[in-house]
């Protein structure tokens, strides 16, 4: 199995600055580093790195952006979204327990795969994730709805 830190040496070049914060969809810190989503014009930008100097980005186009929302059922509330870059999968997942009787807080972690195979999944530091509920408006933004019987976005919204 290859270590994450290999496999950042081998990603990007990180980009110039962190999101503003006006702009961020999500963040949330892991150890040293931190998981943020930056929304920048039509696109969704994933960084990971120490706050300030991330060591990947991947820039995604909304129309093309791998998200997907809660589906309605169940008795946690989740999303996900996927960066790809060179035959690397970078997931974030987000959950949270619903109802009266919730027992455990926000949930999010980091999942990296090479093909299928899960590489390391890195869980968020307590209380520092956020929920990806946003990006379910970036998407309806652009004119995209989900269709919940195909499982995935449409740009024919009724």
């Amino acid at each position: 199995m290859r270590s994450l830190a290999l496999l950042l040496a081998l990603a990007p070049l990180p980009a110039a600055a962190a999101c503003p914060a006006e702009d961020t969809v999500f963040s949330c810190q892991i150890g040293a580093k931190v998981v943020e989503l930056c929304h920048s014009g039509d696109a969704l930008v994933y960084s990971f790195g120490p706050e300030g100097k991330p060591e990947l980005t991947i820039t995604e186009p909304l129309e093309t952006l791998d998200f997907t929302p809660w589906p309605g059922i169940g008795r946690y509330y989740w999303e996900s979204v996927r960066f790809r870059n060179a035959g690397f999968t970078y997931e974030i997942y987000s959950s949270i327990e619903r109802g009266p009787d919730a027992t455990t807080g926000r949930l999010a972690e980091l999942a990296v795969l090479e093909g299928e195979t899960e590489l390391a999944r890195l869980t968020c530091d307590e209380g520092t994730a956020g929920s990806l509920e946003l990006i379910y408006d970036l998407k309806k933004s652009i004119g995209q709805c989900w269709d919940y019987e195909s499982e995935s976005w449409i740009s024919t919204c009724d």
